[in-house]
């Protein structure tokens, strides 16, 4: 009989501390599942402040957080790269440098090592990976027109035009 209440209280606190735990992540969980994403503005490499929707103009829109630290986004940025010139006109690719860590001078060293073709934006103050809950890099989120997420992950999709065709 002992043995029992002992186990129902362990159940007990296994529960408390999962619904606990579920109600602590609630406000990292809305920004995705409100299914919209936030426009939000940034600084280009030449300072100037940008907003994410205006470059978009209109197209669906990828989202690639990363850093120069970054041993994983260095293997995915060519993959990148490509979607970006593989979908010229059809999507807007922006780069976002998270952080804090990168300079301006690192920001640009990676840009000319890589060959990267789209605007890469600077979030020192990691306010866009707040509200976009980016908890790893990298990480690749695919928007549509209306500001839907369509994809989430640490890589590009596999075949983006089943997204693209939703």
């Amino acid at each position: 009989m002992l043995s029992q209440a002992c186990s129902r209280k362990k159940l007990s606190r296994v529960i408390l501390i999962f619904v606990a735990a579920l109600v602590l992540s609630l406000p990292f969980i809305v920004p995705l599942e409100s299914g919209k994403a936030n426009d939000f503005s940034l600084l280009d490499m030449n300072g100037n402040k940008v907003r994410i929707f205006e470059l978009a103009e209109d197209k669906p829109l990828l989202l690639y957080f990363w850093a120069s630290w970054c041993k994983p986004c260095r293997l995915i940025t060519p993959q990148v790269v490509t979607l970006a010139e593989e979908y010229k006109g059809r999507i807007t690719v922006l780069g976002i440098n998270v952080g804090g860590v990168d300079s301006l001078k690192d920001v640009k060293k990676y840009n000319k090592r890589y060959n990267v073709t789209y605007p890469l934006l600077i979030d020192s103050d990691n306010k866009t990976v707040e509200t976009y809950s980016i908890h790893a890099i990298p990480t690749v989120i695919l928007i549509d027109e209306s500001g839907k997420i369509l994809f989430r992950d640490n890589e590009p999709p596999e075949k983006l035009d089943e997204y693209l065709q939703k």
